[in-house]
């Protein structure tokens, strides 16, 4: 049980001191590193309700056989270090990364609701602040450490709470007399690795903080959890998240099977074609084996060290026979590529995009999945960064002028662009339009200004 004045049991009570647990048990408690939890806590921890599941699928394997483990097959939480390894790699790279460039790639509008009023200046200063502060890098480097490590951090960095460690322990309330003009210096990201829970309830499923932590450990700091935006894209059960230290799934580790047998497979390939053929020398073996061998040895080192494809190979015409032993390689390619392809199954990512494999075949094209894998980036814009983008403007607001504007809001602009020519016809097609309703008078010609405006003829 867990009181929520109380810490939160990391480590193992004192009578499994003795049992180290495995590392591969799907619900042990991520072990948080030294430096990461402040020190002068003096009161007992208490183990949380989730730890009976502990021991219950200790060498849990997905089949029967021993060493196919649920590490090897992506499952389960394998700690950052490890994860941090996989993002050096360039095939976990390119995923995550992929998916944080295309998701932030063309932005945000910012507008009003209000299509009387003038909102021109406000919306200029918000625009000149969200560059200051870079919030396009910021949640695209967000997006990429969420998708190596299940999560990510965004911290709201206000002068009032810089040198003040009560008041970065209590919550941020988005007000004016909270957050007063000028108060905003920075928005900073925070590497999971030295980020863990203060404590959380694990009691009342219908409490507000109900496996949801209202503090965290920042390195020896407590941080209230409205300070910090966190940004989870593949969340998993509640009875899970202790184990993976409240984040998600990280995106590169739900690779991993498919990368090792993209591994596996380009290395056999290489091996099998380095040795694919096989010379056989055929020779009365009767003679050549002496004690020791030495003949036949001297014999083998001979053929070994003429064997080229420029040099001689000398053979007894009568007692000796040369013979070439060559394995086929015809569908090797379509083997490996078939195995690269399958990192693109897990991440929803069109070839054409991840690996630059265009399609072939007479009048092939790849706009069809190019346009779902866009509305995959819509949805995931929707449901991972409208939530943080909010959050920022409306601080933002509360930073420039004192107040949150409801009428100003955002909207995702569309990653599909047109080229040159169709955009010119899309012109043309809407002066035609405001041509005609100019000639009916349903329009004037201010209103005409402020649309081409808008549409950025």
């Amino acid at each position: 049980m867990v009181k929520k004045s109380k810490l939160r049991e990391i480590y193992i009570s004192e009578s499994k001191q003795n049992d180290p647990i495995n590392k591969q048990d799907l619900f042990a408690p991520y072990e948080v590193p030294e430096g990461i939890i402040g020190e002068g806590d003096d009161a007992d921890h208490l183990l949380v309700s989730d730890s009976i599941f502990t021991d219950q699928f200790r060498n849990f394997n997905v089949t029967n056989d021993p060493m196919t483990t649920l590490f090897e097959e992506g499952i389960g939480f394998p700690g950052y270090p490890y994860l941090a390894q996989l993002s050096l790699r360039g095939e976990y790279r390119m995923v995550v990364e992929t998916r944080a460039e295309e998701a932030t790639r063309q932005w945000i509008k910012i507008k009003s609701l209000d299509k009387f009023a003038n909102y021109d200046e406000r919306i200029a200063q918000i625009n000149a602040e969200f560059e200051r502060l870079d919030v396009q890098g910021l949640l695209r480097k967000a997006l990429c450490t969420e998708g190596y490590f299940g999560q990510s951090f965004l911290y709201i960095d206000l002068q009032t709470a810089q040198n003040d460690p009560e008041e970065k322990m209590s919550p941020l309330f988005l007000t004016p007399k909270k957050i007063k003009k000028g108060e905003l210096k920075s928005i900073k990201l925070l590497d999971p690795t030295w980020v863990t829970p203060v404590s959380y309830d694990a009691m009342d499923p219908f409490s507000d903080d109900f496996y949801k932590p209202s503090l965290w450990w920042v390195l020896g700091q407590q941080i209230h959890a409205s300070r910090m935006i966190s940004m989870i894209s593949q969340p998993v059960p509640d009875i899970l998240k202790p184990a993976y230290n409240f984040g998600g799934v990280p995106l590169a580790f739900m690779c991993k099977p498919y990368v090792d047998n993209w591994l596996r497979t380009r290395q056999s390939v290489a091996d099998l074609i380095k040795s694919f053929s096989t010379m056989i020398l055929k020779t009365d073996l009767s003679q050549l084996l002496s004690p020791g061998c030495e003949e036949l040895s001297k014999r083998a080192e001979l053929m070994a060290a003429y064997r080229d494809n420029s040099g001689l190979q000398i053979v007894d015409k009568d007692s000796e026979d040369l013979e070439n032993i060559a394995t086929p390689l015809s569908g090797l390619d379509k083997l490996q590529a078939q195995s690269q392809e399958h990192l693109a199954s897990i991440s929803g990512i069109p070839l054409v995009k991840l690996l630059g494999i265009t399609p072939s075949g007479l009048n092939a094209s790849s706009d069809g999945e190019i346009r779902c894998f866009y509305d995959k980036i819509s949805a995931l814009q929707q449901s991972v960064l409208r939530q943080p983008i909010d959050t920022i403007l409306k601080i933002v607001q509360l930073h420039l002028f004192g107040l949150i504007d409801k009428n100003i809001t955002f909207e995702f602009n569309s990653l599909w662009q047109l080229d040159e020519v169709q955009q010119s016809q899309v012109d043309v097609n809407t002066a035609k339009v405001l041509a005609d309703y100019l000639g009916i008078g349903a329009i004037d010609t201010k209103k005409i200004k402020e649309i081409i405006s808008h549409k950025n003829f």
